[in-house]
C-alpha cells in the first residue's frame, strides 16, 4: 500500500516538503500534491522555500481538494458539469422562496430573517451533498408522523430544499457548490482509475471524512506514483484501544477514529502505513501523553501501565479573568518570538479569546497571523456601514449619530480630526439632554441655538446622507436600500483632500467588503420591497461569515 504517516511531534508541511525534495528520481517539478485547504497549499509552498534554503525552485503543482473547481485536474467530465450557483445568488433566491411562504409554513419573516434562514438551508444542503445523503428521504424518516406534529410543520418549510430549490436549479442549469465539488472528485477518481498519470500524485493531510475524497484516496493508493500521507497516525495506541474506537458512537469524535475509518475503507491496517522519520519539534513523550489522555473508555485501564510521558514545558495557569488569560498567552507568544528561529501558535476554538490575544500582541507591535481571519463585519469599513445603517433606522438618534460621526472613516468633506471636533460640538450644542424628535427636523430643532458652525456641519451631514435619507420613510427594494447606503457611506467618508471611495474601500478589509457587496447587490434584486427598519439586520446578515485575511 502507498501509505505513509508523519508523526504528530514533527512539522507536517516541512516534513512533506523535505520528503518530496529527497526523492531519488524524477523532476522535482513534475508531479502533483493535493492538500485539504488553500491555506495548507500556501503553507507547503513556504515549506519548500525553507527546505531549499531560500534558493529558487520549480515546484510541483500544489492544489487544495476544495479548489478543483478553480483549476480542474482532468477536463474529462469537469466541462460536462453544470456551473455552481454563486453563493450570494443562492442565498437571495432561497430568501425569496422563504419570503413567499405563508405564516403557517415558516414564512412571515422580514428579509434579514429570511437571509439568515437561507444561510442555514444552504449549509444543510452542503452537508448532505458532501455526505452523499438522500436529503428528502432522510428528512421524511427523521421522526414518526404520529409522534412529531411540529416536525411535519418543519418538513413543510424544508420543502424548499427538497422540491422548490432542485426545480429552480434545473431551470437555471446550475448546481450546488458542494454537489459540484463531489462530482469533480468523482470524475477525477474515475479518470485516474482509467488512465493512471505518468507523474507522482501525493495526497496529504486529509482523513477522508467526505466519501468522495475517500474514494479518490483509494484510487491514489493504487497509482504507480501515488502516495497518501496521513496526519499523525498513532502507531503506539494498543490494539485493544484501536479496536475500541468504533465500539460506540461516543468515540466517533476521537482524533484517530477518522483515520481508522479511512484505513478500513482502503482495506489497509495500521501496519501497512509507513511511519516517516522526521525531526521532532516536541518531546517524544509528549505524543504518548496526549494519546493516553484521549484513550477510549474501553481502554482506560492502560492508565495503570507505566509509560514515558513527558510533561516538560507544560504549564497550567488559573487566570483571574479573561483579560489576564489573554495577557498571559500574549506574553508566552512574545517570549517565543524573541528566540531566533522559533515559532509559536495559539490553538483555540474560542474566537473572542483569540481576538483578545491579538489585541494584546498589538501593544508590542506584533501582528498575529489569524488563520480564521478578521470578521468583515468587525473591520473598520464594516463597522462604518453598520453604524450608518443603524443611524438611518434610528431616525438619526443622538447615540447612533454621534457613534457614526466619531468613527475614523467619517469626514463629511472635512479632515477626520475636524469632523470629530465638529461632532463633539454637535453633542455639546444640542444632543445632550432630552432626546429630540426623530429625523432631520428633530436634529435641526436640537441645534437651532447651537451656532452657525454646528448648523453648517449638520448641513454637510445632510448632504452626505441624502441618498439614503430618501429611502427611510417608505418600503423599498432591499437592493435600492443597500445601494443608497453605500452611496451615503462614500459621501460621508470623503475628506477635504481624498475621495470617499478611496478611503472606504482601501486596504485588504475595504477590498474584501467591496467584493462581497458587489456580488450581493445584484442578487438582492429578486427580493420584494421591505420596510426601512430591516436595513441594519439585512446588512448584518449579508456580512455574516465574511472574513478578511491580511
Amino acid at each position: 500500500m502507498n501509505l505513509a504517516s508523519i508523526p504528530a511531534t514533527a512539522p507536517f508541511l516541512d516534513t512533506l516538503a523535505a520528503r518530496w525534495l529527497a526523492r531519488e528520481r524524477g523532476d522535482l517539478a513534475d508531479g502533483l500534491i493535493l492538500l485539504p485547504t488553500r491555506r495548507a497549499a500556501r503553507g507547503l509552498a513556504e515549506a519548500f522555500l525553507r527546505a531549499a534554503g531560500g534558493r529558487a525552485l520549480l515546484l510541483p503543482r500544489i492544489t487544495a481538494l476544495g479548489a478543483l473547481d478553480e483549476a480542474p485536474l482532468a477536463l474529462a467530465g469537469a466541462l460536462e458539469l453544470p456551473p455552481a450557483v454563486a453563493a450570494p445568488r443562492r442565498l437571495a433566491e432561497l430568501s425569496r422562496l422563504i419570503l413567499a411562504l405563508p405564516a403557517d409554513k415558516g414564512g412571515a419573516v422580514a428579509a434579514d430573517g429570511a437571509w439568515m434562514l437561507a444561510r442555514e438551508l444552504a449549509r444543510l444542503m452542503d452537508e448532505a451533498e458532501r455526505a452523499e445523503l438522500d436529503l428528502p428521504r432522510a428528512l421524511a424518516q427523521a421522526a414518526e408522523a404520529e409522534h412529531a406534529e411540529h416536525w411535519q410543520i418543519t418538513l413543510q418549510f424544508l420543502d424548499i430544499v427538497t422540491r422548490a430549490w432542485p426545480g429552480w436549479l434545473a431551470e437555471q442549469g446550475l448546481i450546488n457548490p458542494a454537489a459540484r465539488q463531489v462530482a469533480l472528485l468523482r470524475a477525477q477518481a474515475a479518470a485516474w482509475a482509467e488512465a493512471p498519470p505518468g507523474y507522482p500524485v501525493w495526497v496529504a493531510g486529509t482523513t477522508g471524512g467526505i466519501p468522495a475524497v475517500a474514494r479518490l484516496l483509494r484510487v491514489v493508493c493504487g497509482l504507480p506514483g501515488g502516495l497518501v500521507v496521513l496526519p499523525g497516525l498513532d502507531g503506539g495506541l494498543s490494539d485493544d484501544a484501536w479496536e475500541a474506537l468504533d465500539s460506540s458512537d461516543s468515540q466517533a469524535g476521537h482524533p484517530q477514529a477518522g483515520l481508522k475509518r479511512l484505513l478500513a475503507g482502503l482495506d489497509a491496517r495500521r501496519g501497512d502505513v509507513a511511519a516517516w522519520q522526521a525531526s521532532d519539534v516536541a518531546p517524544a513523550g509528549r505524543a504518548t501523553l496526549l494519546s493516553r489522555a484521549l484513550l477510549p473508555a474501553a481502554a482506560l485501564g492502560q492508565w495503570r501501565d507505566p509509560a514515558e510521558m513527558d510533561t516538560t514545558g507544560l504549564l497550567r495557569l488559573e487566570a483571574a479573568d479573561q483579560q489576564e488569560e489573554a495577557a498571559a498567552i500574549a506574553l508566552v507568544l512574545r517570549e517565543t518570538l524573541q528566540t531566533p528561529g522559533a515559532r509559536a501558535a495559539l490553538v483555540t476554538p474560542d474566537r473572542p479569546l483569540a481576538g483578545r490575544v491579538a489585541a494584546e500582541l498589538l501593544r508590542w507591535g506584533i501582528v498575529a497571523d489569524d488563520s480564521a481571519g478578521e470578521a468583515l463585519a468587525e473591520s473598520p469599513p464594516g463597522v462604518f456601514l453598520r453604524l450608518l445603517a443603524a443611524t438611518l433606522a434610528d431616525g438619526l438618534g443622538p447615540v447612533s449619530l454621534l457613534g457614526l460621526l466619531k468613527h475614523p472613516l467619517a469626514a463629511a468633506g472635512l479632515s477626520p480630526a475636524a469632523c470629530r471636533a465638529q461632532a463633539r460640538r454637535l453633542e455639546l450644542g444640542g444632543l445632550r439632554g432630552p432626546r429630540p424628535p426623530g429625523g432631520l427636523t428633530g436634529l435641526r430643532q436640537a441645534v437651532a441655538e447651537a451656532g452657525d458652525g454646528v448648523q453648517a456641519f449638520v448641513d454637510r451631514v445632510e448632504a452626505c446622507l441624502a441618498p439614503a435619507l430618501r429611502l427611510t420613510s417608505l418600503a423599498a427594494p432591499p437592493v435600492a436600500m443597500l445601494e443608497a447606503l453605500v452611496a451615503a457611506a462614500e459621501a460621508l467618508a470623503a475628506t477635504d483632500t481624498e475621495a470617499g471611495p478611496a478611503r472606504l474601500w482601501a486596504l485588504e478589509e475595504g477590498e474584501a467588503l467591496a467584493l462581497l457587496l458587489a456580488e450581493a447587490l445584484p442578487a438582492l434584486a429578486v427580493l420584494p420591497d421591505q420596510k426601512p427598519s430591516v436595513l441594519p439586520g439585512l446588512l448584518d446578515a449579508v456580512l455574516q461569515g465574511g472574513v478578511v485575511r491580511e
